[in-house]
């Protein structure tokens, strides 16, 4: 069974890229108390221990982290419903109406607290999709970070390194140099080091590699791991235009994980001013533990 925490705890990710991935199972509380005493609140919204009881998989005996875990969840749950709701972004029919096709499909619990809690936590993240489709179109997109698509001989000396250059500019391919020679382990395929990011090699290598052109050979060039040549098949923006013999799928892969990226810092803004605007109105009974408002973390009781 699915439970409310655990799909509530997930409404970082899920907002952030709203996608569909697989749920964490956990047991639901067999529970049916009716307490109404005030656990925790914020705002207008108020959460009882009847409510909190029905969560717990294991009654009184769970351990005071899940049950600190719970409430943390509902605060911050309700805290990013009423910020979207301010920014105008309400939950409508239609999100409820998809919100029940989506639980009745994976988990459809029999207790109904943790049903109802896991209708409003997907039903946020549809209207947290909304918001963020208007918000991020204010964003520009992002800038294709530099990309260097490259091969390399590594020996362990300069002399060595030297000697390799030389036979190259006499004409020898710099492929079979490397399969001959090198002591890395793409030898044995040419030296090739495929296309990657910025920032995925010794500084040393790529401060070599990225002032040089395509189609050229630089170095020797002197790292932890040896001295190496670097031949530069393709060296700039991560566009088709610089690198045109480069996986197309690879560098939109790439490109799409930034955009991401920026959709999930709106996501996490927006979690974190809900967390600012509400924090005040929060109240935590001392049962349950010490909240910290800035991140609306409960250390238990």
């Amino acid at each position: 069974m699915t439970s409310f925490l655990a799909i509530s705890a997930r409404l970082r990710t899920l907002l952030a890229v709203i996608a569909a991935v697989a749920l964490l199972a956990s047991a639901c509380g067999d529970s049916t108390s009716s307490d109404s005493t005030e656990v925790a609140s914020i705002a207008d919204r108020v959460f009882t221990r009847g409510e909190l009881d029905n969560l717990l998989p294991d009654g009184d005996a769970t351990v005071p982290s899940r049950i600190a875990d719970n409430v943390s969840t509902w605060l911050l749950t309700q805290a990013i419903e009423l910020e979207l709701g301010d920014r105008g972004y309400d939950i409508t029919e239609e999100d409820l109406f998809q919100a029940e096709q989506y639980v009745q499909a994976t988990s459809d619990p029999e207790n109904p607290v943790e049903r109802g809690l896991l209708l409003q936590s997907f039903a946020i993240t549809l209207v947290a999709g909304r918001w963020s489709d208007v918000a991020g179109a204010d964003i520009e997109q992002p800038e294709p970070p530099m990309y260097l698509c490259s091969s390399h001989i590594l020996v362990e000396t300069e002399e060595e390194a030297a000697a390799a250059l030389e036979r190259y500019n006499q004409g020898e391919e710099f492929a079979d140099l490397a399969i001959e020679l090198s002591t890395g382990p793409s030898g044995p395929d040419g030296g090739d080091l495929g296309c990657n990011v910025e920032g995925s090699f010794v500084p040393e290598y790529e401060t070599a590699a990225y002032a040089g052109e395509a189609g050229s050979v630089v170095g020797p060039v002197e790292t932890d791991f040896g001295w190496h040549l670097i031949y530069i098949d393709s060296v700039g923006p991560a566009t088709p235009e610089f690198h045109p013999h480069a996986d197309r799928q690879q560098i939109d892969q790439l490109m799409a994980d930034l955009r991401e990226a920026q959709l999930r810092a709106l996501i996490f803004d927006l979690e974190q001013t809900a967390r600012d605007n509400y924090g005040s109105t929060v109240n935590v009974d001392a049962s349950i533990g010490t909240i910290d408002l800035e991140t609306f973390t409960i250390t238990p009781a």
